[in-house]
């Protein structure tokens, strides 16, 4: 082992364990993808960057785990045929010519160093004399300086070496890097498909609440199962009633929100509100006139421009979220607008209702 190597295995994220992500790769849904990555691969048109993206929990990671598979594996015919010793290597964890970079358990983004030693570990001869495959997720979530060094190797790349980005929000990747990879989106299944993928993990009556939640992705809801999230909406919905009844505590609230799965309640809140206006539009004074009445009090059309102005937060929250802005304050100005909203002041911690 080189100094070189040491360095990148002291940058290096923990790896997820390969098993269970070539198995979520093989779900139905995502067959034309994977056949449409083979093709590639098969007829040598597989580019040295590839930007695998979608939604929170579509697969990205676990494509690109399958597709390091393939390209990793030198058993004929192309593929990944599990059996030989780069499939085993793979499998184990083990592959020197398998690189995975994530955010360090310690920090909040991918750093210049990591990506620095990353290049220079491609840049080498290969271990096994076959590809060399470096699986970044997610990928949005290098520095500047990071992209800046990852553009560097995309633009140059060492032969027979696949750069392959797992992203959720491309919306915060340089347009320079996406340039210079070829973008392919991942799709997600329709809610039977996903629910009936659902109940073969596991049975959980929470699997339709947990599917919503997640965004119709079924691998992000078995991970918001995993963290113990069913109770979830019940919880923000007694947050909700709280501040119906004026009784919202504004910091207890942004408190527990920013400690606790702050992604997902941010997409609760969010779900919640496009329901609510979806079905105020809906609604008329000959049907269902007492539904929302948050939404359906003297001065209407203020209330609903409230709303929407309250939806736009929520929009911008989540794309923050995760990022350098601090999450408590975050929470707190989205409290102090949620019960705005719903038509009582709201209440500091500690502060007496009489």
């Amino acid at each position: 082992m080189t100094m070189a190597d040491t360095d990148l295995q002291e940058e290096a994220a923990p790896a997820p364990p390969i098993g269970p992500l070539l198995a979520r790769a093989g779900a139905g849904w995502l067959a034309p993808l994977r056949a449409q990555l083979g093709a590639l691969q098969d007829q040598g048109r597989l580019p040295h960057g590839l930007l695998l993206a979608g939604s929170p929990g579509a697969g990205q990671a676990d494509i690109g785990a399958w597709l390091a598979a393939r390209l990793l594996c030198r058993a004929e015919p192309a593929g990944a045929c599990g059996q030989c010793a780069d499939c085993r290597l793979f499998l184990a964890g083990n592959h020197p010519d398998f690189y995975w970079i994530g955010v360090l358990p310690d920090k909040k983004d991918i750093s210049i160093e990591q990506m620095r030693q990353l290049s220079l570990a491609l840049s080498m001869r290969s271990y096994r004399g076959g590809a060399k495959v470096a699986l970044i997720s997610p990928a949005e979530a290098m520095n500047a300086k990071a992209f800046n060094a990852l553009l560097k190797t995309l633009e140059e790349p060492p032969e027979n070496t696949y750069l392959v980005l797992a992203a959720s929000r491309i919306d915060r990747m340089p347009k320079t890097v996406m340039s210079r990879c070829m973008r392919m989106r991942l799709p997600l299944p329709d809610a039977p498909q996903a629910l009936a993928w659902l109940g073969s993990r596991r049975p959980d009556a929470a699997w339709p609440l947990l599917l919503e939640l997640a965004g119709g992705a079924p691998f992000l809801a078995e991970e918001h199962a995993d963290a113990g999230l069913g109770s979830l909406a019940a919880e923000m919905q007694g947050a909700i009633d709280a501040a119906l009844d004026g009784e919202l505590d504004i910091v207890g609230f942004a408190d527990v929100c920013a400690k606790n799965s702050p992604a997902a309640r941010l997409a609760w809140l969010e779900s919640w509100l496009t329901r609510g206006l979806k079905d105020t539009a809906l609604g008329s004074d000959l049907v269902n006139n007492n539904r929302l009445p948050w939404l359906r009090p003297p001065g209407v059309e203020t209330k609903i421009r409230a709303a929407y102005r309250l939806l736009d937060q929520l929009r911008e929250a989540r794309r923050q979220v995760g990022g350098p802005l601090n999450a408590q304050l975050l929470f707190e100005g989205l409290a102090v607008s949620l019960a705005a909203l719903l038509g009582r002041p709201a209440q500091k911690a500690g502060e007496s209702t009489g």
